[in-house]
């Protein structure tokens, strides 16, 4: 078995090691089990204390509650004060009950055993006799304001209790019942101090299990690095010998300028090692042909990349640069060589004025050159965020010396625009989400927690419908916009009135707003080929907006023209508050918003007119908008005229 072992490096590595891992989870097993024993057991008891000391306590509390409750039923005579007594006495009955299921030790059962005398007491003697007391004073046989114990005891006359009671109840004295009661909170804080004592003893067993624990683990851990330093020291000094050896044939072989010598073998991987060698003087020769193969590789993967590379020499400041980089710079290429990498002559601050954030791009290089702590990566935007670059830096060293930097540039325009959608959505919805749905959780716990009068309840009920559309018109454009993106939104067409499309849309408009005047001109026999609730809906969003950013009221004017032969336009014209010259390119686009306070006061979610350019392009058409600030917006759709007897005959 140990010739076997002496074979192979790995398997006396494998063998200290399994001996190691053996011994470790044999101590460790034990260990754990040790105290995962003790550990429970304690555990439990402290669990068993706890619960018990909780039960005690919900006694007494009930016992007190139950001594006020009685109280306003002798003071008030109120019968629903007597029947929460008699539900505490209930409560009293099962609780005590539980105390004489489990009592275990003697303080448990004495404990147990006192509360069912008080309990027996109280209900065989005082609730009789309080009860009598009050139906005496409302027959007026008592006329006194206040329960005196004299009094109580000539309503209801009894027999002197047993002398070995322990709980005694003499009428002839006012401080009688609350001394019994007294007597009941002795005892509840003796039996709890009882149970603190035996929590705290508990609870040093826990911790003294924990420390024995670990002085085990760490006798056991001691021990086992004890055996492991016998077992594996015979096979650290063997492989330490071998390797030695090869260090001095090694020196020797470079002496000799990789002349390979005839050097004794072992049986494991360091005479293996000894047999590499002497293969390296006839390799050598063929390495140099392989390192220009690899080089040519390499450069013809770096120019089939699309990340752009640069690598400046530190040296002699020679900059060499992939396919790529030419591209992406817009520079011409002066030398083509598919072996090597690109010379680019042009200055790396040439480059730089492409860029729009210039300061923090040659900020980067100089740290990436000087070699002080830069970002892993920095992003800009070139000519005017046309195009938007990740950058990195690499340091490369041969043989510990730096030689040059590695800089690559990643074009990552399509991730951006991604990433800001992403944000633009997440933002959105999030907030557009949150705030009808706030106002319906907030109307909801008034209807639900608060009597409210009729016509309160009505106006919650209306504003939890308005949230409630608001709601689906949201979900619904987000719809819209998914299928439309994926082309899955199908259009019904089917010649239509226009007239009758807008009309139909303007009334329900007019009757949401009171301060805006809707007007319409349009041909009645108009006619379009169209899907009539997509091309209602186009409709429906830009008269919404219409009338959402007027916030002033005003005229808002729907006007239908048709002077060519084949297109109809229809214009929606608002006086509201206008859109900004810088905004109009990217109004169409899903998610945008005019960043300006009117609109940040209005709000949305900069779906409605990406939905209408769909719909509108989906029918052939088109759509546009003219606008200034403080002038209000025109927008105008344009769509293909519907002729029957063209349709028919085609």
């Amino acid at each position: 078995m140990k010739a076997w072992i002496d074979q192979r490096i790995g398997r006396q590595f494998l063998f200290v090691f399994y001996l190691f891992i053996g011994l470790i989870l044999l101590t460790s097993l034990a260990v754990y089990v040790y105290t995962e024993n003790r550990i429970e057991q304690t555990t439990t008891s402290l669990e068993n204390v706890s619960e018990r000391r909780t039960n005690a306590t919900e006694l007494f509390e009930t016992w007190q509650s139950m001594q006020y409750e009685m109280r306003g039923y002798v003071i008030l005579g109120d019968e629903e004060m007597l029947t929460r007594v008699k539900d505490k006495q209930a409560l009293i009955e099962t609780q005590t009950a539980w105390f004489e299921a489990n009592a275990v030790t003697e303080k448990e059962k004495v404990y147990a055993s006192d509360a069912r005398t008080l309990f027996s007491a109280y209900q065989e003697r005082v609730m009789p006799s309080l009860e009598r007391y009050v139906v005496a004073k409302r027959t007026g046989t008592v006329t006194e304001p206040f329960l005196q114990m004299p009094t109580l005891g000539k309503v209801t006359p009894q027999a002197e209790p047993p002398a070995d009671r322990k709980f005694k109840i003499n009428s002839k004295s006012a401080a009688d019942m609350s001394a019994s009661i007294v007597d009941m909170e002795s005892v509840f804080t003796e039996y709890r101090n009882s149970l603190n004592d035996e929590e705290n003893m508990l609870r040093e067993q826990l911790a003294t299990h924990t420390k024995w624990a670990q002085v085990l683990w760490l006798l056991s851990l001691l021990a086992v690095l004890l055996v492991l330093f016998i077992a594996a020291r015979p096979y650290v000094q063997r492989l330490t010998g071998q390797l030695q050896d090869l260090i001095v044939n090694s020196g020797r072989l470079a002496d000799e300028q990789i002349v390979p010598m005839q050097w004794a073998s072992s049986r494991n991987e360091v005479g293996q090692l000894t047999d590499s060698f002497r293969q390296m003087a006839s390799s050598l020769a063929m390495q140099r042909h392989q390192v220009e193969e690899e080089r040519e590789k390499t450069a013809r993967l770096l120019h089939s990349i699309r990340d752009a590379v640069i690598y400046v020499e530190h040296t002699t400041n020679e900059k060499m640069a992939n396919q790529a980089l030419f591209v992406m710079f817009n520079q011409a290429i002066t030398k083509r060589n598919e072996m090597d990498l690109y010379r680019l002559d042009a200055d790396l601050e040439a480059l730089g004025l492409q860029v729009d954030q210039k300061n923090a791009f040659f900020s980067f290089m100089r740290h990436a050159f000087e070699g002080e702590g830069m970002e892993e990566s920095v992003t800009f935007s070139m000519n005017q965020e046309a195009r938007f670059i990740q950058m990195y830096a690499e340091k490369i060293h041969l043989r510990g010396t730096r030689h040059g930097t590695m800089l690559v540039f990643r074009d990552v325009t399509q991730e951006t625009e991604v990433d800001r959608l992403k944000t633009e959505l997440v933002s959105t919805v999030s907030h557009e989400l949150r705030t009808p749905l706030t106002s319906i959780i907030g109307f909801t716990e008034l209807l639900r927690y608060r009597s409210l009068q009729p016509d309160r309840v009505d106006q919650y009920l209306g504003m939890i419908h308005q949230e409630t559309l608001r709601l689906e018109d949201l979900i619904s454009n987000l719809l819209d916009v998914q299928r439309m993106e994926s082309g899955q939104q199908a259009y019904e067409y089917q010649p239509e009135r226009l007239h009758d499309i807008l009309s139909e849309t303007i009334a329900l408009h007019q009757g949401a707003s009171q301060h805006h005047a809707l007007t319409l001109e349009c041909d009645t026999n108009l006619l379009v080929y169209g899907d009539r609730n997509r091309l209602s809906q186009l409709f429906t969003n830009l008269l919404h907006n219409a009338i959402k950013y007027s916030p002033d009221g005003g005229k808002v004017a729907v006007c239908v023209t048709h002077d060519q032969a084949d297109t109809i336009e229809i214009s929606v014209q608002d006086k509201g508050i206008g859109i900004p010259e810088s905004a109009i390119s990217k109004l169409f686009d899903k998610f945008y918003r005019v960043d300006n306070s009117a609109s940040r006061k209005i709000g949305g979610t900069g779906l409605g007119l990406a939905i209408c350019k769909e719909i509108a392009e989906g029918h052939g058409g088109s759509i546009h908008v003219d606008s200034s600030v403080g002038d209000g917006s025109t927008f105008t759709i344009t769509l293909p005229k519907y002729v029957a007897e063209d349709k028919m005959s085609s």
